[in-house]
């Protein structure tokens, strides 16, 4: 059999430089966010609480919501219009 020559391996060295910056990419918490969390937790809400101030922000915003709907469909029933001529 001939003899099989290992091709050398060259030595890896780190230069420093970034090709592509992975700073905040993942679940990176910032310590404000963690501060509001812990602010959040510590209420110690129960389910029946907790629904009841996600319903009351809902009840809240609807009205504007039901505007912005309302407005929505007027506009694309006047452009229907104004296109057919």
């Amino acid at each position: 059999m001939k003899d099989k020559q290992k091709k050398e391996k060259s030595v890896f060295v780190d230069d420093g430089r970034v090709i592509a910056d992975m700073d905040g990419v993942g679940p990176y918490e910032t310590k404000q966010d963690r501060k509001r969390r812990d602010e959040i937790n510590a209420l110690n809400l129960s389910k029946k609480e907790r629904r009841a101030i996600y319903r009351g922000v809902f009840m809240h915003f609807m009205p504007y919501f039901l505007c912005f709907i309302v407005v929505f469909v007027c506009v694309l029933v006047l452009m229907y219009f104004g296109m057919r001529g």
